[in-house]
């Protein structure tokens, strides 16, 4: 299955989006807006590449209910491989407070996978690593795979030459770094708690100590390893580093938001789009930021259009 991007999740999502007009807590909120949209980092990400046109795979995992999320997933006519196994799969949930404009997200920690599921997600792997030039890892992993795998996906991506980019967190990406990955694209809280784990920021929050610290981590991922990071701050500017030791900042466009739920998977496969077609690291940000604009500017979590 020849393709441009090669896209994997491992904590599929079903995702509920409730609009309420005035959400009151402690009370009872009725609402005859709503929608489900398969989702997650994965799917929202593979999505918005096909509607750029590029040619992208997603891999996951589906339990039980896979066949629904097929379903959600083949309505938007994407490829779709999967390793069947019997867990749950999960549903997220976002409320939509349109008299606040603000945007919940009430995120289910997903059930344990089968034994056996992680070696039938590394045999699709191997097989459509060969049929890729970029591969993106996102999101968290279910219950059930081993600390390895993310690491073992990047080091097996890196040895056959592919461009790869994570957008994941923690210990998973702590042990990825070590094989060179292309790009870490993640937001900033979430380079906070994987590098600076004592302390916590809130995605719309400034802290001029810690932006000094996090610029100074930067770098040193840039000259040890040649990895160039991104990082997301909301409606604040994003930060990177391209080919030297110096961390650009690109602002955000402003719109009224609808939806941000995606908008991060947006950025992501607007700048492997852009990255993919040969332009600079500046353009391919800019055009990432774009795309998480016009993600926030929709009702469907995932889009650009």
């Amino acid at each position: 299955m020849k393709s441009d991007f090669l896209v994997v999740c491992l904590n599929p999502t079903i995702q509920k989006t409730v609009i309420i007009k005035n959400l009151k807590e402690n009370e009872v909120n009725r609402s005859s807006e709503y929608r489900t949209d398969a989702a997650g980092k994965g799917v929202n990400t593979t999505r918005i590449l096909n509607q750029l046109e590029a040619n992208a795979v997603h891999l996951t995992q589906s339990g039980d209910r896979g066949e629904y999320l097929r379903e959600l997933i083949e309505r938007d006519n994407l490829s779709l491989v999967t390793a069947p196994n019997t867990s749950y799969i999960r549903t997220c949930t976002t409320l939509i407070n349109t008299s606040k404009s603000t945007v919940t997200e009430i995120v289910e920690e997903s059930p344990e996978v089968d034994d056996g599921t992680e070696k039938k997600i590394m045999d699709l792997y191997n097989n459509l690593l060969m049929e890729t030039e970029n591969v993106i890892i996102a999101g968290s992993k279910a219950s059930g795979f081993g600390d390895t795998i993310f690491p073992k996906m990047v080091k097996l991506a890196k040895g056959s030459g592919k461009t790869v980019i994570l957008d994941y967190r923690g210990k998973d990406l702590l042990n990825s770094i070590p094989f060179k990955p292309d790009i870490i694209k993640i937001n900033f809280p979430e380079f906070v708690s994987t590098f600076f784990p004592e302390f916590s920021i809130g995605e719309h929050e400034e802290n001029s100590e810690l932006k000094v610290m996090v610029k100074e981590k930067m770098k040193e991922l840039f000259n040890l390893y040649g990895i160039k990071t991104i990082l997301t701050r909301g409606a604040m500017p994003v930060l990177f580093i391209d080919s030297d030791t110096v961390i650009k900042e690109e602002g955000i466009q402003t719109v009224k938001p609808v939806n941000t739920i995606g908008c991060g998977d947006a950025v992501t496969a607007g700048l492997a789009y852009k990255l993919n077609m040969g332009t600079n690291l500046d353009e391919a940000v800019r055009f990432g930021i774009e795309c998480g604009s016009k993600n926030a500017a929709l009702l469907r979590p995932g889009v650009i259009k």
